[in-house]
């Protein structure tokens, strides 16, 4: 098999590096043939042909709805009516990605999420104001379904153990947790496909947020 440098494959792909490199994030098969004998790493020759075909017209078809969905969710936060614009107003505290190891759908995907709720008011309800709002989303390389959540805890002094217990209920499944920030993509990416049916819910203990205590 001929190899190039990313150099020379630019030029024969037509394509930019970040492209490139996007690419073979998403086809991890194809870029386990590439190779790295010294701090350079190496592309197959072949593989010019794949930045010429139907793979690349998906990813950029992608990219096209990505854009589309940034479009939709602007229009909602602009509509001060919209329950986008009001999940944008409130005060979170942290931004979670939970992938779970068994492939749930969605009913089961809800359900996990009224679980995590329980059990985190059942501990602290008594303490301090919590609320979660979630979506569920298909995942797009395997079956099931994940969820991305955002959680506001009022008292500072849980943070740190609510954080652990959350990440303790789903010690057998993947989590991301990062600090919320509103000016980030949290709620961009929760929202993206609009809020339907069962693909999402929020949950409170506030009744100044709710109109009444769940």
């Amino acid at each position: 098999m001929k190899y190039e440098t990313l150099k020379k494959f630019i030029v024969s792909t037509k394509a930019s590096k970040s492209t490139i490199y996007r690419f073979y994030k998403k086809n991890e098969d194809l870029f386990l043939e590439t190779k790295k004998p010294n701090r350079e790493r190496l592309f197959p020759v072949n593989h010019a042909r794949y930045f010429d075909s139907e793979i690349m017209f998906d990813e950029n078809k992608a990219l096209r709805q990505e854009n589309q969905s940034m479009r939709n969710l602007i229009d909602c936060l602009a509509d001060k009516e919209s329950l986008q614009h009001t999940f944008w107003q409130m005060d979170w505290s942290f931004f979670f990605t939970v992938a779970y190891k068994k492939d749930r759908n969605k009913t089961s995907c809800f359900k996990q999420m009224h679980g995590l709720y329980d059990y985190l008011k059942q501990k602290y309800g008594s303490s301090t104001e919590i609320r979660l709002f979630f979506t569920t989303e298909p995942f797009q390389n395997r079956k099931g379904c994940h969820n991305h959540f955002v959680v506001y805890v009022d008292d500072k002094k849980l943070h740190k153990q609510i954080v652990a217990d959350i990440q303790d209920y789903f010690n057998y499944d993947r989590t991301d947790v990062s600090i919320y920030d509103r000016y980030k993509a949290g709620l961009f990416y929760m929202s993206k496909g609009g809020l339907n049916g069962e693909d999402w819910d929020f949950i409170s203990n506030s009744v100044n947020t709710t109109g009444n205590e769940n």
